[in-house]
């Protein structure tokens, strides 16, 4: 029986959520609890691969269990009973029987990131504190969102991204922008807010890097506009703290299978004429 699982998570205690040996990860925290409730080792398969110090406010993977009796067959109960496992750092939201054809990764239609930033001490939010990066800088809102808007559309984040073997740097990003908090507990710090069917590794903090390197006239802004066109050193790459992963879209049920086999197709640089 496979389930969908939504998650929460401060990842500043954790080096990142793939499982690694001898290091507190948050994929091999969820499945110790699983193992401590059912007495099975159950493998668990995200959304995406966040780095150590990255946050997630809505998390997907999923789970196959095994034939789930009494009351660990109410899935209130099993979320319940897992959230008194796992430490205060995570946190599973909302546990439901996957539908068919339900892969969290392969499935997925898009990842929302937000990137958030104090431009200056009195900007700080304590509610935010461990999850902003302190720039002590005012940034030009109108230059980063110039940059932003480079951004947007199917590219090769060659330049931005860390690629990983056999797979691919391009990705079609759907919206990109940069906005500041003018109320509630955010009020004073910005906000990049970027959305794409997928992300490669560590190209959101690339990109942060980047604009804000340009915003602080560390680098001219044709500096980072050239780098979709060719292959140079990486920009600085912004800390993981700022960084959250705010949702996971899926398709109707029904286009579920479909999604997952446009998904698993590799792209390549031939595409991006198109």
């Amino acid at each position: 029986m496979r389930i969908k699982v939504e998650c929460s998570y401060n990842g500043s205690a954790f080096h990142g959520w793939a499982r690694q040996k001898g290091q507190r990860t948050v994929e091999g925290e969820i499945e110790r609890a699983f193992f401590t409730i059912l007495r099975s080792e159950i493998k668990i398969q995200a959304a995406g691969r966040t780095d150590a110090g990255v946050h997630a406010a809505g998390q997907v993977f999923h789970a196959d269990l095994p034939n789930l009796e009494g009351r660990l067959a109410d899935f209130s109960y099993l979320m319940n009973r897992m959230n008194c496992l796992l430490e205060k750092d995570v946190v599973l939201r909302k546990v439901e029987p996957a539908p068919l054809g339900f892969d969290a990764r392969f499935s997925a239609l898009g990842r929302t990131y937000v990137y958030r930033a104090s431009p200056s001490r009195s900007a700080r939010s304590l509610i935010f504190n461990g999850f902003a990066w302190d720039l002590n800088f005012a940034p030009d809102l109108n230059l980063l969102n110039f940059l932003a808007s480079s951004i947007v559309g199917l590219k090769d984040f060659a330049s931005f991204a860390l690629p990983n073997p056999g797979g691919t740097t391009i990705r079609r990003v759907e919206e990109a922008r940069w906005e500041k908090a003018e109320e509630g507990p955010e009020k004073g710090l910005i906000r990049f807010t970027i959305r794409a069917d997928a992300f490669a590794r560590k190209m959101v903090r690339f990109l942060v890097g980047g604009q804000i390197c340009v915003a602080a006239k560390k680098k001219p802004a044709s500096w980072f506009l050239e780098k979709f066109s060719s292959s140079r050193d990486f920009p600085p790459l912004a800390p993981a703290c700022g960084l959250t992963l705010e949702k996971v879209d899926y398709p109707r049920d029904e286009l579920l299978e479909e999604r997952s086999r446009v998904t698993r197709a590799v792209r390549h640089r031939d595409e991006l004429s198109g």
